[in-house]
């Protein structure tokens, strides 16, 4: 889809929409910053580029200078079973030779107030990395609340260009608000204080119930899959659960496992009053508390996460008090969901 959105001026360079021509240096910096190892391969095929912002699937900004050498670069992004007005923000990258200049700030300012809107955006999600703080800090710049933890998202091959983490690498995730919906959601009662910590400390308008009822017996379980192999991460999106949702859930990620995946996540609804039944239904396999994702179903979705091997925590690198609160809890419970005597 062919949008327009005004250049803006920043000191002597320019901010601007990704034109098809910049294809090339997009791929270039994907290397400068990933070397060959950037989990989702496509990125390295400026056709594939190309393609994604026509199909409406991911835009990129650029930084550029007087003679309209890409310099910096981000983006927004959205699966297709996701709701069409969450974007992802993220993949924020610059050539080593131009950072310090203040173009990650610029260009997340740029994306949510001049390109968001122009596409329809209620709800921006994104994920900063935790193998440093730069990202971390410049999302809390442009207002972003942090929601969660993601622990082990990114593979350590990622960073072997600019050798920056020494295993693999987790991320804060953080909603930022374009167009409020308030609705109810129901909390699962071992998340109800952190999910309250999170909806007050985002300021958002949610009516909150506890969430009480059994999961409906007759229901079949419909799910949207998403499997990046090169990353080793499986994500299932759960928009309807039954009680074959265990069955269902298992059979995923023996299937994923086998095939090489060691990071499974799972979104599931908590605009259903029974997402007490289906967070305790996942507890029992070890899936443990990650991250609340505003607008997910275009209701709210709740992040849980499996893990197949330990988590070097010392190795991660936190910001805000308010991010290490989080991960304090994520780590509790992981250890809670784990234990032998769980279930």
């Amino acid at each position: 889809m062919k949008i327009s959105v005004p250049v803006q001026e920043y000191g002597e360079y320019k901010l601007r929409m990704m034109e098809d021509s910049d294809a090339p240096a997009v791929v270039a910096l994907y290397r400068a910053v990933y070397g060959d190892h950037f989990p989702i391969k496509e990125m390295y095929d400026p056709d594939f580029i190309i393609k994604q912002q026509e199909a409406g699937l991911m835009y990129r900004v650029v930084a550029v200078d007087a003679a309209g050498k890409v310099l910096a670069h981000h983006a927004m992004y959205r699966l297709e079973e996701t709701y069409h007005g969450l974007y992802e923000a993220g993949q924020g990258m610059v050539f080593p030779e131009y950072r310090g200049k203040g173009f990650s700030n610029v260009l997340q300012d740029y994306i949510g107030r001049v390109l968001g809107p122009t596409v329809g955006l209620e709800e921006f999600w994104g994920e900063s990395v935790t193998n440093h703080v730069k990202m971390q800090k410049a999302a809390l710049f442009v207002g972003v609340k942090e929601t969660g933890i993601e622990l082990e998202v990114m593979p350590a091959e990622s960073y072997e260009a600019e050798k920056s983490a020494p295993g693999r690498v987790g991320a804060v995730v953080c909603n930022l608000v374009v167009k409020e919906k308030p609705h109810t959601v129901f909390l699962p009662s071992p998340y109800a204080e952190v999910l309250k910590r999170i909806y007050e400390n985002a300021k958002r308008k949610r009516q909150l119930e506890a969430a009480t009822e059994s999961l409906p017996a007759a229901v079949r379980t419909r799910h949207a899959v998403t499997y990046i192999a090169s990353a080793g991460v499986l994500r299932i999106s759960v928009f309807e659960a039954g009680g074959d949702v265990g069955e269902v859930i298992a059979g995923l990620v023996d299937k994923y496992a086998a095939a090489g995946a060691v990071v499974f996540q799972v979104l599931l609804p908590l605009d259903k009053a029974y997402s007490g039944a289906l967070t305790e239904a996942l507890n029992k396999q070890g899936f443990f508390f990650s991250a609340l994702v505003m607008r997910w179903f275009d209701a709210d979705g709740l992040l849980l996460q499996k893990l197949a091997h330990p988590t070097d925590y010392n190795a991660i690198q936190i910001y805000s008090d308010f991010a290490k609160e989080l991960l304090r809890f994520v780590i509790q419970d992981r250890m809670r969901v784990e234990a032998p005597t769980a279930g």
